[in-house]
């Protein structure tokens, strides 16, 4: 498996899950791909096909769109959004350790 310098793979809800500086960027969710981007790009995302993050039913999590299911087997869609999604982690102080 390819490792990105500065990601650390660890669970999140019981799911592989990938951090940067201690924040969520990327993760599965049952049948569900999601990924942390500014406000521009979740707007362009969700244009795309993408849908809000919800771990329970009407609780989204803000900050977060799950990729629409077309474009999870596309690596080459993928990448740029993953790209941002680390881009605009990185770009955040790093979270204290234990939050």
């Amino acid at each position: 498996m390819n490792q990105i310098a500065g990601i650390e793979r660890r669970p999140m809800f019981g799911y592989p899950a990938a951090f940067a500086n201690g924040h969520l960027v990327t993760g599965l969710f049952e049948d569900r791909w999601m990924v942390r981007l500014p406000e521009d790009a979740l707007a362009e995302l969700t244009d795309a096909g993408g849908a809000p993050f919800e771990p329970m039913a009407g609780r989204p999590m803000r900050g977060y769109v799950t990729f629409p299911p077309d474009m999870v087997n596309d690596p080459a869609a993928l990448r740029p959004w993953l790209d941002r999604a680390l881009a605009h982690v990185l770009a955040m102080p790093p979270k204290a350790a234990g939050r």
